[in-house]
């Protein structure tokens, strides 16, 4: 009869990585090793009556962000489908695009200046995660200066212009696209720093 022998911390260490929570969304890009927070504080906690006072004001944010988004691509779709004619959409849109513009590149701000190095001195093992974070708020800024350009052309714009208006219609899509993934990459690293901390 042999004795067993302890797990070795490699064995340990695989065997926890089987057991890695996975991200919310299948385009994460998100490495299961930076999880170890989310798997203390999964995302059906994150409104629980012990961390909502300190998780609300970031989520309340994203939504924000979301719901302008929501509305900018409701509109273009409306006109689109000839459910609004050209001065109405571009009455409804501009102003709404410049406000969505502010709002993020606002939020980008606080994040790359203040909130992500601050993340990153806390958990050096995010690192990578958050370097992922900052290259979305790159490209995102160059969406959104684009945007603002042909918003700008728009509001000055007396006819209609449907070149115009599909070029504006894609930059949405684009910004879209790619807020929506990081969005929710980053709430599954930032929402449990929040939550734990």
């Amino acid at each position: 009869m042999t004795a067993s022998t302890p797990k070795s911390n490699h064995d340990a260490i695989a065997d926890n990585t089987l057991d890695a929570s996975m991200p919310r969304h299948p385009e994460s890009r998100l490495q299961s090793e930076w999880l170890f927070l989310y798997d203390k504080l999964p995302p059906d906690q994150w409104f629980s009556n012990d961390y909502v006072y300190k998780t609300s004001f970031w989520l309340s944010i994203h939504a924000d962000i979301r719901k302008r988004q929501h509305v900018l691509i409701q509109i273009s779709d409306a006109y689109h489908a000839g459910d609004i004619e050209w001065l109405e959409y571009r009455s409804q849109i501009s102003s709404r695009i410049n406000q969505y513009i502010f709002k993020l590149h606002q939020h980008h701000n606080i994040e790359d200046t203040g909130y992500f190095p601050q993340f990153m001195r806390m958990y050096p093992q995010l690192k990578a995660g958050f370097e992922i974070l900052d290259r979305d708020h790159v490209h995102l800024d160059t969406l959104l200066n684009e945007l603002q350009v042909l918003n700008s052309r728009l509001a000055s714009s007396n006819t209609e212009d449907k070149a115009l208006v599909e070029q504006l219609h894609q930059r949405l899509m684009d910004a879209s696209e790619l807020l929506s993934q990081h969005l929710t990459d980053e709430e599954d690293l930032v929402i449990p720093i929040l939550g734990l901390n």
